[in-house]
C-alpha cells in the first residue's frame, strides 16, 4: 500500500515540475513575436526619488532618454533637502521633458505612494500613467513596449520586472532567485503590477479611484493591482519590459526584503500565498522523502520523488534561455548560463524560507513606518 502511495506522489511530483518548467516555454512562444509599437498617446513617467542610490545618474537618463515621440518625466522627491537634488536638478536642466515636484506628505499613506500622488497630480493632459523605481536603467524600448500593449481590451495595467546582472557566485544566487519570483508574473490570475516598472490608462486610474485607494495604503502595487483585478481588467506581464537594476550583493538583505513582499502577498492576497506555500513546501517533502527511500531501497517511487531537483536545474536553464532572448539587453550581460541552473534548488530553499517566515509576520517596517495586517487592508 505504501508503495502505491509513495508512487502516486512521484508522479504528483513529476507533472507538477514538468507544468513549471512549461511556463517558461509558453511565455516564449507567446512572446517570441512583439507588437509593433504604439506611439500616438501622451505619457507622463513619474519616479519618486530619496537618496543616492547605486548609478542614479545613469538610471534617471535612462528614464528621459526613451525612443518615445511624446513623454514627460516627473521626477518626485519629499523635499529639495534630499541628497538626490542636485543631481537630479542636473538631469532636468539638460532634459527638455523632465522636472522634478517636491510632493505633499499624506498621513496615513507611505512616502513613496504620496509622491505618485503628487506625481499624477502634476502630471496634466496625459493618456498614460507610468510609474518607475529610480534603481531602475531601462533600454530605450521600454517605455514605447509598456504604452503598447495597453492598446489590448482586457489589458487594466502593463508591468515588468527588475533584472540583476551578476557579478560573481553570490549576486549569481541572489539573481536565480529574483528569477524564479518571477513565476507568478507568467499568469494573469497570480500576477500583479510591479511597481517600479508599470502602466496604466490615466482614465482607467481616475475611474477605478487609485487615488483615494492610495491615499490610506502603503503599498502602492498590490493596492493598484487588486482594483485593476476586481473592476475585471488584467494586468499584462511583458517581458521584454524587464529592466536593468543595480546587483544585489547582500543575500541577507535580500531575504528580508523577499519575506517582506511574502507577507504582502499573504495580507492582500492569502490565496496566493497558501498555493505558494504548499507547493515551495511539497516540491522539498518531495525531495527528502525521495532521497530517503532511495537510500532505504524502495527505488522506483524514490526516483520519481527525488526527481523535481532535475527540474529545479532545468527549470534555471530553461528560464534563463527565455528571458535571455525577450529581454531587450546584449546577451554578454548575462554572462554564463551555468549558474542559473545549479543555484536554482538553493533559490527554492530561500523561497520555502520567506514564504514560511511570512506566515508569522504581523508587521512591516518599511519607509521609516511599522504597518501592521489592518493598515494594509484599509480602504481609501
Amino acid at each position: 500500500m505504501w508503495y502505491e502511495i509513495f508512487f502516486a506522489l512521484g508522479v504528483f511530483s513529476i507533472f507538477g515540475s514538468v507544468s513549471f518548467v512549461s511556463i517558461f516555454i509558453y511565455l516564449f512562444v507567446k512572446n517570441r513575436k512583439e507588437k509593433q509599437y504604439l506611439t500616438n498617446l501622451k505619457v507622463s513617467v513619474i519616479v519618486p526619488c530619496k537618496g543616492i542610490g547605486n548609478n542614479l545618474k545613469e538610471n534617471l537618463e535612462a528614464i528621459c532618454n526613451q525612443n518615445y515621440p511624446d513623454f514627460k518625466v516627473i521626477f518626485v522627491l519629499d523635499s529639495e533637502k534630499d541628497p538626490a537634488y542636485p543631481t537630479i536638478d542636473k538631469i532636468v536642466k539638460h532634459a527638455k521633458n523632465a522636472s522634478i515636484e517636491i510632493s505633499e506628505k499624506f498621513e496615513e499613506a507611505s512616502g513613496k505612494i504620496s509622491a505618485l500622488i503628487a506625481g499624477t497630480r502634476k502630471a496634466g493632459d496625459v493618456d498614460v500613467y507610468v510609474f518607475a523605481d529610480s534603481d531602475i536603467k531601462p533600454h530605450k524600448e521600454w517605455l514605447a513596449l509598456l504604452v503598447t500593449y495597453l492598446s489590448e481590451k482586457k489589458v487594466g495595467a502593463t508591468t515588468g520586472f527588475r533584472w540583476f546582472f551578476p557579478r560573481d557566485l553570490k549576486t549569481s544566487l541572489i539573481s536565480v532567485w529574483n528569477m524564479g519570483s518571477m513565476a507568478s508574473l507568467f499568469h494573469p490570475l497570480s500576477n500583479y503590477a510591479w511597481g517600479g516598472s508599470t502602466a496604466i490608462k490615466k482614465a482607467l486610474f481616475e475611474k477605478l479611484q487609485i487615488e483615494s485607494r492610495w491615499m490610506k495604503g502603503f503599498s502602492d502595487d498590490l493596492i493598484l493591482t487588486e482594483a485593476v483585478k476586481k473592476a475585471g481588467y488584467i494586468i499584462k506581464f511583458i517581458p521584454a519590459c524587464v529592466v536593468e537594476s543595480p546587483p544585489e550583493d547582500s543575500i541577507n538583505r535580500f531575504l528580508k526584503w523577499g519575506t517582506q513582499q511574502f507577507t504582502w502577498v499573504r495580507w492582500y492576497n492569502p490565496f496566493i500565498w497558501s498555493f505558494a506555500i504548499f507547493g515551495v513546501l511539497y516540491l522539498h517533502i518531495s525531495i527528502v522523502l525521495g532521497a530517503i527511500l532511495i537510500i532505504a531501497g524502495v527505488t522506483i517511487p524514490g526516483i520519481l520523488l527525488f526527481v523535481p531537483i532535475i527540474f529545479e536545474l532545468i527549470y534555471g536553464f530553461v528560464g534563463i534561455l527565455t528571458l535571455r532572448k525577450l529581454m531587450h539587453y546584449p546577451k554578454e550581460k548575462f554572462g554564463s548560463l551555468a549558474p542559473y541552473a545549479y543555484c536554482m534548488p538553493v533559490a527554492w530553499v530561500f523561497y520555502l524560507y520567506s514564504i514560511i517566515l511570512a506566515g508569522f509576520k504581523k508587521e512591516i517596517k518599511w519607509g521609516g513606518r511599522v504597518y501592521t495586517k489592518k493598515d494594509a487592508l484599509k480602504k481609501g
